[in-house]
């Protein structure tokens, strides 16, 4: 400012060292420079990218400022750098960083409305939840392809999601003694995801189980030459046991231990 009060335009180089340079323009800041390195192993592998080609656009092609691609990248970028509500986006989508990384240049991402619109129209029918399992298939493909073993070992658990409100499919978890969501995860020994599904509050620890290991073993089975099952005192049932000893006539398959 100058002694007047207007707005200096010009920059300014103090007299002891020339190369210093001091101006008044605004500057574009962030602390999360993270989403550029979430933008490039997801350009490498290209995840996003075949998930959102196997999704249908049902928007308007004139009334649309962010293509689906877009708009999942920045959902998940979102989620995987901390910011897991949607309302985060109000103030990311002018976020340097994630503006970079999403290619938009100069121009904002979307708000919380356009995202929220994308993820309960677009990502909740069938082709969208298929899609992301997808991805999630084939980002565990990449993994599995590298280390390169001769035996699968599949950990199964369940967690509690807690709720805040009315949601859709929330129960009372009596284990739990809390109104939650109660979802499923596959994981490899190294703690990889292979799968997911999310659960009313109140479904057992096993509910779903066994469809999920099916398609997993059916998926992995020219792959390994053995598959074992890893789970805790609430997954020994006598389906999962049955399971095992029908596909132990194909493939070795077994249940190693089960811990209370």
């Amino acid at each position: 400012m100058s002694v007047a009060g207007e707005k200096q335009k010009e920059s300014i180089h103090p007299t002891f060292d020339k190369s210093i340079q001091i101006d008044f323009k605004a500057a574009n800041i962030t602390s999360d420079t993270g989403f550029l390195l979430i933008r490039e192993v997801d350009g490498r592998f290209r995840l996003l990218e075949r998930a959102a080609s196997r999704i249908e656009d049902p928007r308007s092609a004139g009334h649309t400022d962010h293509s689906l691609l877009q708009l999942l990248r920045q959902r998940v970028y979102q989620v995987a750098a901390g910011y897991e509500d949607c309302n985060d986006a109000d103030h990311l989508r002018v976020d340097p960083a994630l503006r970079l990384a999403l290619g938009k240049e100069h121009e904002s991402g979307a708000g919380q409305s356009a995202l929220s619109r994308f993820e309960n129209n677009i990502l909740a029918a069938g082709e969208g939840l298929k899609a992301l399992e997808e991805g999630l298939s084939r980002s565990a493909d990449i993994l599995l392809r590298r280390r390169n073993k001769r035996r699968l070992i599949i950990d199964v658990d369940s967690t509690e999601d807690p709720v805040h409100g009315n949601q859709e499919g929330s129960a009372f978890n009596g284990y739990f003694e809390q109104v939650c969501y109660h979802p499923f995860f596959c994981f490899t020994s190294k703690g990889d995801l292979l799968s997911a599904r999310l659960r009313p509050g109140n479904a057992h620890s096993a509910d779903g189980v066994l469809d999920i290991i099916y398609l997993l073993v059916n998926r992995y089975r020219s792959w390994f030459k053995k598959f074992w099952l890893r789970g805790d005192a609430a997954f020994a049932s006598t389906g999962l046991y049955e399971f095992c000893k029908t596909v132990a006539s194909l493939t070795s398959f077994g249940f190693p231990a089960t811990v209370a």
